[in-house]
């Protein structure tokens, strides 16, 4: 009998998180889905330990940057609530999968257990080899760039096939995935760092507006994308070729509940990373604003905001930007792993590259730039 706290693979681990999420007890509760798919996807990137009641309040649940989990009991609500649904699942439908997620009480850490099942109903998914838990601060290597051979665009292909797509979408779309393979596939690498389309609704006098034009000024600080267009205006032009690095930020007036809701899509597969929702009293004033779009550009814009981690799970993210998630790392954890991934990483790119990068790992950059 196999012991039941092996760890599956990543791939029958995320066929255990899609049956969960296709079930008829997770059909209505959008909330529980996004909460149980964030801390499996963190799981799996090595972030466990990164998984607090904090920064689920905020990337779940987008509460400001200013939550106190310990305040606060929203996500320890709905972490039972999630376990409570988990085991409903896994005594009706659930009850013949081969892994069983599991959420222990006092974390947030999902756990995977291998269920009982008789020889002749086992699956594919549970013959599959167990591997050992990855380091916090590794990363799959992206493709060879450019593609420029067909040798390397057949050998992209199983990647872009295979690889799950890390958006808050509750499950995979395919015709979406079709979209984002063949924008991969034309992409001309012209753009090394994600382009941000900043679209909200007229008048120019309206919340929508003033709030899309308070994140463009905070974008314009961030190196880790290639451009903010200054435009404002809803419609969009439709003429140009999709860039797989492309993304669009809709802010429009809710009228019932009133408020501002907050998309961000990206262009090619029309995936939704993040769908938010301010509500007038936290858009009241100028300084509100300021603050509400600080703040979205903080977890939308950063190496680890929803951007970069989208563009890493659909193997889209250039090398540029996997170097800005290495560097980042090493300014965070200061240790010898994730100063020699960075450095090395660093070293591969072009003088130009390099200087996109907000910190550069040299001898004489390390005395000022590791102030903190």
């Amino acid at each position: 009998m196999t012991d039941e706290h092996d760890r599956p693979d990543d791939h029958a681990i995320h066929h255990a998180l899609d049956s969960v999420l296709s079930s008829a007890q997770f059909a209505r509760s959008e909330r529980l889905r996004a909460f149980l798919k964030y801390v499996v996807e963190r799981e799996i990137e090595g972030n466990g330990h990164q998984l607090k009641g904090y920064t689920i309040g905020i990337d779940v649940f987008d509460r400001p940057q200013a939550f106190n989990a310990d305040s606060d009991p929203l996500v320890r609500v709905h972490a039972g609530k999630l376990r409570k649904l988990l085991a409903a699942y896994y005594a009706a439908d659930g009850a013949g999968d081969a892994w069983r997620i599991d959420i222990p009480k006092g974390t947030y850490v999902p756990e995977y257990l291998r269920q009982w099942v008789a020889p002749f109903t086992q699956t594919e998914t549970e013959r599959l080899p167990v591997q050992p838990r990855r380091a916090a601060s590794r990363r799959v290597p992206w493709l060879p760039a450019p593609l420029s051979s067909p040798l390397a665009l057949l050998s992209a292909l199983p990647l872009l096939i295979f690889v799950p797509l890390s958006s808050p979408a509750m499950s995979v779309n395919i015709p979406a995935q079709s979209r984002l393979h063949d924008a991969v596939l034309e992409r001309k690498f012209a753009n090394d760092l994600p382009k941000i389309t900043v679209r909200s609704q007229w008048p120019r006098t309206s919340s929508a507006a003033r709030f899309a034009d308070a994140f463009r000024t905070a974008a314009s600080h961030y190196r880790t994308i290639n451009s903010v267009p200054g435009t404002a205006l809803w419609q969009q032009s439709q003429s140009a070729a999709i860039d797989p690095l492309a993304f669009t930020i809709s802010i429009s007036q809710q009228k019932s509940p009133a408020g501002l809701r907050i998309l961000l899509t990206h262009d090619a597969s029309l995936e939704t990373l993040h769908d938010g929702f301010l509500d007038d009293a936290r858009v009241a004033g100028e300084a509100d604003i300021l603050y509400e779009s600080l703040a979205l550009a903080a977890k939308t814009l950063a190496a680890d905001g929803h951007i970069f981690r989208y563009a890493s799970g659909a193997a889209i993210d250039s090398p540029l930007m996997e170097c800005m998630v290495l560097t980042d790392t090493y300014r965070h954890l200061q240790t010898r792993e994730s100063f020699h991934e960075a450095k090395a990483c660093q070293e591969k790119l072009s003088a130009d590259h390099r200087r996109k990068l907000a910190f550069v790992i040299s001898a004489a950059a390390l005395p000022s730039t590791l102030i903190r």
